[in-house]
């Protein structure tokens, strides 16, 4: 296995079908991307791009009818595609951790936080439960979680989305996750609570040295949070650049569109 905190993302060429009964489906043509540890990379676009599906597919998880057709996903010197699924599972929560719009639906919500955390560490760790307790004390006080002896014995729906996003920072670091895929995280949370999340997703890069990729259609994050964006329109990566070269000066008209709708 890999140390995760080397690894880096490297997309290569993806094409994404879907075969419905009109025939194939393209959701994602020729998509080349990269994210390096430490950095931030934002993939923009509006809804139905196909950012989503290009984030799936580099976990591995296009099911059918959905078929990954071409290129290679990297994750450090590994072709994720040459991977069986058992291989993938082991990557998957391991190396790459995934944190959804919706947090509160993506934690179980009949088990409660601590024990979640500490399936979480003993997965990838072989220490006993008291070890891996004051692990999962001391990681939730880090995202900024308060009371973690309290907060430790609730449930999902006990607890506020911005809590449970923090609970899902706080499983990908634990994990020992190099690479975190964050599918548009603050979404669902209100202006206050976006914010600190942010702040938390900023700090894990710079503290932990985890690459972040980025999936999201608010500009306005973007420019707060990301170093490297790509813009992508109908399946496609239309542009690409540094983040203030993206703002200051974009190219494609489609990234000129979106900044003015922002």
């Amino acid at each position: 296995m890999m140390d995760a905190r080397s690894t880096a993302l490297r997309i290569e060429h993806l094409r994404v079908s879907f075969h419905t009964g009109q025939g194939p489906q393209i959701a994602v043509e020729d998509v080349s991307l990269g994210v390096k540890p430490g950095q931030i990379v934002a993939l923009v676009g509006e809804s139905g791009s196909g950012k989503s599906v290009t984030a799936m597919a580099a976990m591995g998880l296009i099911d059918p009818p959905g078929q990954v057709e071409d290129g290679n996903i990297w994750l450090g010197d590994c072709n994720l595609r040459t991977c069986s699924e058992r291989q993938l599972q082991q990557v998957r929560g391991q190396e790459i951790a995934v944190i959804f719009q919706d947090p509160v639906n993506a934690l179980n919500p009949v088990i409660s936080i601590g024990k979640q955390l500490i399936e979480s560490v003993r997965q990838h760790r072989r220490i006993s439960a008291q070890a891996a307790k004051r692990l999962v004390l001391d990681q939730m006080q880090r995202v900024g979680l308060p009371h973690p002896d309290s907060l430790f014995h609730k449930y999902p729906f006990q607890i506020s989305g911005g809590m449970c996003q923090r609970v899902m920072i706080a499983s990908a670091l634990l994990a020992g996750a190099g690479l975190l895929i964050a599918d548009e995280p603050t979404t669902a949370l209100d202006v206050t609570i976006q914010a600190q999340i942010l702040k938390e997703l900023d700090g894990v890069r710079r503290e932990e040295g985890i690459g972040i990729l980025l999936i999201t259609h608010d500009l306005g994050v973007v420019a707060e949070l990301a170093d490297y964006v790509y813009v992508m329109r109908a399946g496609r990566i239309v542009e690409e650049g540094d983040v203030y070269d993206i703002f200051a000066d974009p190219k494609h008209p489609y990234t000129r569109y979106l900044l003015e709708c922002r």
